[in-house]
């Protein structure tokens, strides 16, 4: 925390702190560039966090040495935790509504920072009425904390829940220890510590998947987060190798995180150029270049293990009557529809991809039997007979399929899927057509 001061000038410009106030202004710049206008909640958060980091920097610019310096960064840094918090946990995809954090987050952050700048100026001028206000604030912060733990209950990881309780209650306990032992003043630093800790452990576990970027991240809020008390530590124990370090040294971290964040930002450019260039903007499917991937793939096991693979081709029926009668807007809601239906329904070793306007092709590893597709085929007919409903207009939706076997009907994806379209076309006049109920 740069120290604490009992100087009582107000404003003051500190040159020292333009280099870090541009850095970050920079960083920020890039950030902004690369998120661009997604607003997804997980980079609002950010983007708050790191402008609160930037108006902390602003404060060392201009009250550097002051009292009022110490309230206001110890302030701006534990909001700033906040968001990074939210920021982090709405990076995955199985979290807990925000209608049901948002009560208990407000209470944490702004009970969380009274209590941090009470507890500074506490830690300056002792005064019993101001101890009784910060007990009062350390209480509620803790109550907000533990609220908000035990809403994180979202998905089927109940361990999620448990640790974030049991992370919290270890906190406090050491956060009500660090008062009784050391004052309020250490524990306003132990809970600017715990919180960036606690950034570091929802980003490491809400990650989609564990990249460089990602452990980069985490780790430097772990840095971030042990600065404070190692910082305070060593300029009361260690007074002599604590006036060899720079004081850049103690921001390290924090630009570590911003580079940090920067590389994961390019890392989810990338994986969404990939993504796209593989899948089916509307459906999100496999498109034809993945499908052709995947197939080359089972092929290569399929021939290695002497095992068969199943294509089963399906097309939806009367699909263009729905897109000229009811519009591209409802056909489009219908092919979602049905590919989230098909895609429940199938294993996670299979393949579904969208290879045509209303056609799909399913990959049934080791199938090597007509009884075996069979039982898909009735999964994936069941799976539309509950009615769809679009703009409050029921449907039903009807769809063709035809299926061959390699080896026994062909080698190449070009035999295979030709057998698979005529049995298909064979299947047509059995079905029945996409309709609209009428009320």
């Amino acid at each position: 925390m740069n120290g604490i001061s009992g100087e009582t000038n107000l404003l003051t410009f500190n040159l020292y702190g333009l280099p870090e106030f541009f850095s970050y202004s920079i960083l920020l710049g890039i950030s902004f560039a690369l998120i661009g206008k997604k607003q997804e909640i997980s980079l609002r958060f950010w983007r708050t966090g790191w402008l609160l980091i930037l108006v902390h920097s602003a404060f060392f610019l201009l009250f550097s040495g002051s009292t009022v310096y110490d309230v206001l960064t110890a302030g701006s840094l534990i909001l700033a935790s906040q968001f990074f918090i939210l920021a982090a946990y709405y990076q995955g995809q199985k979290t807990a509504p925000f209608s049901q954090i948002k009560w208990p987050m407000i209470l944490s952050g702004i009970s969380n920072v009274i209590f941090s700048s009470l507890a500074t100026v506490a830690g300056l001028a002792p005064n019993q009425s101001l101890s009784q206000l910060t007990y009062l604030f350390a209480v509620i912060a803790a109550f907000s904390s533990m609220w908000l733990a035990m809403a994180d209950n979202a998905g089927d990881q109940q361990w999620h829940r448990k640790l974030s309780i049991g992370l919290v209650l270890t906190a406090q306990i050491i956060l009500y220890a660090t008062i009784q032992w050391f004052g309020f003043e250490m524990a306003s630093i132990w809970q600017l510590c715990w919180s960036y800790l606690a950034v570091a452990y929802f980003f490491i576990r809400q990650a989609p998947k564990l990249s460089m970027g990602v452990m980069f991240v985490a780790l430097s809020f772990v840095l971030w987060g042990l600065v404070f008390p190692v910082a305070e530590l060593m300029s009361i124990y260690a007074q002599a190798a604590f006036s060899h370090v720079e004081s850049g040294v103690w921001n390290l971290p924090k630009f570590l995180a911003a580079a940090s964040m920067i590389l994961v930002l390019l890392e989810n450019r990338m994986d969404l150029i990939i993504h796209l260039a593989t899948h089916d903007e509307l459906t999100g499917l496999p498109n034809r270049r993945l499908f052709n991937d995947r197939f080359d793939q089972v092929v290569s096991r399929a021939k290695r293990n002497h095992t068969g693979f199943a294509l089963i081709v399906i097309d939806l029926n009367d699909f263009k009557h729905v897109n000229d009668t009811y519009g591209h807007q409802v056909g489009d809601a219908l092919l979602k529809e049905v590919s989230n239906r098909f895609s429940q329904v199938l294993r996670d070793t299979d393949t579904i991809a969208r290879t045509g306007g209303d056609e799909f092709t399913v990959i049934i590893e080791q199938a090597s039997d007509r009884q075996h597709i069979d039982v898909v085929k009735e999964k994936l007919i069941k799976s539309l007979q509950d009615t769809m409903v679009f703009d409050h207009t029921p449907y039903h939706a009807s769809a063709s399929f035809g299926s061959a076997i390699f080896p026994e009907d062909g080698l190449t994806q070009t035999q295979l899927l030709t057998i698979a379209d005529r049995r298909m076309y064979e299947d047509k006049p059995k079905t029945q057509h996409i309709s609209v109920i009428y009320a």
